[in-house]
């Protein structure tokens, strides 16, 4: 196959594939569409199927008319016999055989209706079964296409909300290092300060212990042990008198 031939084969292949695509995103409508044909179409059969028993009906009532009268002229035919009139009894027969023939064709045509009526019923309730069942599958696809809907909504509120989220924790992030500078720079400010005054000088005698005022109780308590022993020598004891 050319170069020119399989182009041409793929051109008239993507012909369709618009079409398709159409019918595809469509899917729904065209089968609620196609619903609602068959939903009338099934409403006319059974428009037919009536007006088909009522056919039967009305033929069955003539028949049996056709009935009582065919026993009707019999017994006219037999009384004309009783009475020797042949030619009364040949005119009521030959009435009598027009009436079976005509009875014999309306119960054959009676048989066929039915028959037909029968098998329009069957059919009827096939289409009326596979058309609620189709009916049932068009409410779960609509339900199925909606939560679909509803998860992509809520896929995408997700994901907006989860962005609303990082970006609050960027920010919250931004603030408390921003805070956590100005509470540097304050402290070294402090520190400064404190330097320029002497007080950084003084503080770190006093944590030496060496700055006065800045003894310990263990310092203090030495102390004074120690002004208590210098007290006790000028003097003697009484028993050393």
């Amino acid at each position: 196959m050319s170069l020119w031939t399989k182009l041409h084969t793929l051109v008239r292949a993507t012909a369709h594939e618009p079409a398709e695509k159409l019918v595809d995103a469509n899917a729904l409508r065209i089968m609620a569409q196609e619903i609602r044909e068959a939903e009338q179409a099934l409403h006319q059969a059974r428009l037919d199927l009536a007006g088909l028993i009522a056919e039967r009906r009305q033929l069955e009532r003539h028949n049996q008319q056709l009935a009582e009268q065919l026993e009707a002229r019999e017994h006219q035919a037999r009384a004309a016999l009783e009475q020797d009139d042949e030619a009364l009894a040949l005119a009521v027969a030959s009435r009598i055989a027009e009436v079976e023939s005509q009875l014999t064709s309306q119960r054959q045509h009676a048989e066929a209706l039915s028959r037909q009526e029968q098998t329009l019923r069957e059919e009827l309730g096939q289409a009326a079964q596979s058309l609620r069942h189709y009916q049932r599958e068009m409410k779960l696809a609509k339900a199925r296409s909606g939560n679909a809907g509803l998860g992509r909504k809520l896929g995408a509120c997700s994901t907006g909300l989860q962005r609303h989220m990082d970006e609050i924790a960027t920010s919250y992030e931004r603030i408390r290092t921003s805070q956590q500078h100005q509470a540097d720079v304050t402290t070294a400010l402090k520190e400064l300060d404190e330097e320029a005054s002497g007080q950084d000088l003084d503080r770190r005698l006093r944590t030496s212990g060496i700055l006065e005022g800045s003894m310990d109780a263990r310092i203090v308590l030495a102390r004074l042990k120690a002004q208590g022993s210098a007290a006790a020598v000028p003097g003697e004891s009484p028993s050393g008198a």
